[in-house]
C-alpha cells in the first residue's frame, strides 16, 4: 500500500458520503416513514461519523507527510510523538513537505473548537429566547390539566401546539388550538407532544442545527437537521396514534394545518410544533401504510458507517493510546 492510499481512501469516502449520501437516504423524501425512530438513528448517524471522519483527515495526514516542525524542545517532543503515533509507515517512506507538520493537527483541533464553540453560542442565546418566552408565557397562560397532561393555555386565536425542553416540561396550547380540536384529537396532540419531550427531540435537533451552522456547506450535514426534524414528527405520530387513533391524529393535523403560534408570544427556536414539519408526509403515512426502505440503501449506508467508523478507530487510536498512557 502506497502511502497516500490511505487518506485518499478517506478522502473520496467523505467526498461520497456528503454528496451521494442525501440521495442515498432519500433526500427530501422520507425513505423511513415505515420506521421513522430508525431514520433518526441513521441521519444522526451519518451526521456524526462524517464529520469525526473529517476532523480525523488531519491527523492521518501526519503519518504520510513529514516536514519542519517547531523548533527547540518543544518541536521535538511534537515529533516523536508524531512518530510514535505513526503504526504503519517508516520515517524514509514518508513525503517530505514544507507545510509544518503540526498544522495538519491545528486545523481539525482549530474545527473541533470553533463547533464546541458555535453549539455553546447556540445554545446560550436559545436558553436566553426560551426565558423570556417563558416569562411571557407565566403573564398570560393559564395552566390546565387536559387528558392527564399539564398544559399552558395561552388566550389567543391561532392554532398552534408546541412543547418546550424546560426543566419541567412544557406543552402549550393556543384556546384556538382548543377550539378547534374534539377531545379525542386533543388527546393525540398531547400525545404526539409527550412523546417529542420523553425521546429528547429538541436536544438531537440542537445537535444538529449546531453542526449545520459550521459545516453547512456539506450536502450531508445540510440535509440532516430538517430530515431528523420530518422523522421526529412522524415518531411522535406514532405514539399518538397508539395513545388515541389514527382518525383522531389526521383530523388533529387538518385542524391545526394552518397559523403558526401568535406574533404577540411567537415559538421560540428549541419548540417542536404539533403542524410544523413534513405535513405532507405525515398525512399520506396516515392514509395508507409507508413500504418499508430498501434493504440495498440500508445495507449500503451501514456498510459506509461501519468503514468509516472503522477509520476513525483506526486513525484514533494510537493518539488516544498516547494521551492516556502519557509516553510523550
Amino acid at each position: 500500500m502506497t502511502p497516500m492510499a490511505l487518506p485518499l481512501t478517506l478522502l473520496v469516502l467523505l467526498v461520497a458520503g456528503a454528496t451521494a449520501g442525501p440521495r442515498v437516504l432519500g433526500g427530501p423524501t422520507p425513505t423511513f416513514s415505515a420506521r421513522p425512530r430508525l431514520g433518526i438513528a441513521i441521519w444522526t448517524a451519518s451526521a456524526a461519523v462524517w464529520t469525526l471522519a473529517f476532523l480525523a483527515l488531519g491527523p492521518l495526514l501526519t503519518w504520510v507527510f513529514t516536514g519542519p516542525g517547531l523548533p527547540g524542545r518543544v518541536g521535538a517532543i511534537c515529533q516523536r510523538c508524531l512518530a510514535a503515533a505513526n503504526p504503519f509507515l517508516a520515517r524514509s517512506s514518508m513525503w517530505t513537505t514544507d507545510v509544518p507538520v503540526f498544522t495538519m493537527l491545528l486545523v481539525p483541533l482549530s474545527l473541533a473548537a470553533w463547533l464546541i464553540t458555535s453549539a455553546t453560542v447556540r445554545h446560550v442565546r436559545s436558553r436566553e429566547h426560551l426565558r423570556t418566552h417563558l416569562h411571557a408565557l407565566d403573564a398570560v397562560a393559564e395552566q390546565r390539566c387536559l387528558h392527564g397532561t399539564l398544559v399552558w393555555v395561552v388566550p389567543t386565536p391561532d392554532r398552534s401546539v408546541y412543547s418546550l425542553p424546560t426543566r419541567r416540561a412544557r406543552i402549550v396550547i393556543s384556546q384556538g388550538a382548543l377550539d378547534a380540536l374534539s377531545s379525542d384529537e386533543l388527546a393525540a396532540v398531547l400525545s404526539h407532544e409527550r412523546a417529542h419531550i420523553e425521546q429528547r427531540h429538541h436536544a438531537l435537533l440542537w445537535a444538529l442545527h449546531s453542526l449545520k451552522g459550521v459545516l453547512g456547506w456539506v450536502p450531508l450535514i445540510a440535509a440532516a437537521a430538517p430530515a431528523v426534524a420530518t422523522y421526529a414528527e412522524m415518531a411522535a405520530d406514532d405514539d399518538a396514534r397508539r395513545a388515541s387513533s389514527t382518525r383522531a391524529l389526521a383530523g388533529a393535523l387538518l385542524a391545526l394545518h394552518g397559523p403558526g403560534p401568535s406574533p404577540v408570544l411567537g415559538a421560540p427556536a428549541l419548540a417542536l410544533h404539533a403542524d410544523a414539519t413534513g405535513t405532507r408526509w405525515r398525512a399520506l403515512r396516515l392514509a395508507a401504510a409507508p413500504p418499508p426502505a430498501s434493504r440495498w440503501g440500508v445495507a449500503l449506508t451501514a456498510s459506509y458507517l461501519a468503514a468509516m467508523t472503522a477509520a476513525i478507530a483506526l486513525i484514533g487510536t494510537p493518539y488516544a493510546t498516547l494521551a492516556l498512557t502519557g509516553t510523550c
